[in-house]
Order: structure tokens, then C-alpha cells, then sequence
């Protein structure tokens, strides 16, 4: 009876159990990415947020997937710092233009002005969280968040098409993402 019951368990295992057996080897979870799970979030919870301009975005930053939610908050705000400081310099290149009127001027003026205050509001905003100092730096995040809705407006409001929209659009969503970051924060 024992040689039966051995010969019935071998017998067993060979036709249960060896069909489940692979020969590659079990495959191993995926670390979860900080910045997909973050800008998922983000994305789920503001319908204007673009997930790719999100994950994409941070992804082109060093180090955002070993980071953790404070590293990725910095590094966000480094992006919009980056991109703040970019659309400065373009419109203080597009005041060096010829023939331009005395209106499209003054809303050249006042976006250089507002993303100059946008950038000095972020970096203010990185020290603050690096402080522990979570409230503030979300005030300031939100100042540099209305920077483009300023520039935009003054065009729009003098029925002007204005030359930095893209540049507006990408700060309102880096300065969107470095705020619900440091929502998330605490």
C-alpha cells in the first residue's frame, strides 16, 4: 500500500502539478513609479491635467523615480522655475520688437513682470519645503500658478493673439503639478 499511495503522490504531482510549471523564471512586480502614481493622481483629480505632460515632464528630470514625494516636489518646482524663467526671456525678446503697439507692449511688460515674480515664487516655494514649511510654500506655488492667467488675460482682454500661450500653458501645468504635490505633502 505504501508503494501505491508513493507511486499515486509522484504520479500526482507529474500530471497536476508540471503543467503549471514554467521554465521561465516567475516573473518579478514592476516597482511601482512614484511618477506614475503621483501624476495619475493628479490627473484624476483635475480634469485639465494631461497625465502624459505629467509623467513625461518629470520623467525628463534626473533622479524623479528614485525620489520620493518630497524630491518630486522639488524637482517640479525646478521645472517650472526652468520654464517661468524661459517665457521671461522670450518676452523680453519679444519687447525688442519692431512695430509694436503701445497695448501689446504693456502685455509684454506685465507677463515679463508676472513670470519674473512667478520664478522668484517658486524658488521661495522650494526653500519652503525643504524648511517643513508647507502652508507658505503653497501660497506661493498658487501666486506663480496665476502667472500665465495674468499674461493670458491681457492679451485676450485687447482682443490680441498672444505669442505666449504654449509658454503659458506649459507654466500653468508644471506650477499645477508642483501645487498638488505639495497638496500631497501635507
Amino acid at each position: 500500500m505504501r508503494r501505491f499511495t508513493s507511486v499515486f503522490l509522484s504520479f500526482l504531482l507529474f500530471v497536476v502539478l508540471l503543467p503549471h510549471v514554467s521554465s521561465r523564471p516567475a516573473a518579478v512586480p514592476a516597482r511601482r513609479s512614484i511618477v506614475g502614481e503621483t501624476c495619475n493622481q493628479i490627473a484624476r483629480g483635475d480634469p485639465n491635467m494631461d497625465f502624459t505632460f505629467c509623467s513625461q515632464s518629470l520623467r525628463s528630470a534626473a533622479g524623479s523615480d528614485g525620489a520620493d514625494l518630497r524630491g518630486l516636489a522639488i524637482i517640479s518646482l525646478k521645472l517650472a522655475v526652468a520654464n517661468a524663467t524661459y517665457a521671461e526671456t522670450r518676452a523680453k525678446a519679444l519687447l525688442k520688437g519692431d512695430g509694436l503697439s503701445r497695448y501689446y507692449k504693456s502685455c509684454l511688460d506685465a507677463c515679463r513682470d508676472v513670470y519674473a515674480d512667478a520664478v522668484s515664487d517658486l524658488r521661495d516655494a522650494a526653500g519652503m519645503i525643504r524648511s517643513g514649511r508647507l502652508v507658505d510654500a503653497k501660497v506661493h506655488i498658487s501666486a506663480a500658478v496665476d502667472a500665465p492667467v495674468v499674461c493670458e488675460d491681457g492679451f485676450q482682454d485687447g482682443g490680441l493673439a498672444s505669442p505666449l500661450t504654449e509658454e503659458d500653458g506649459d507654466l500653468m501645468q508644471l506650477a499645477v503639478i508642483a501645487l498638488a504635490i505639495a497638496v500631497r505633502l501635507g
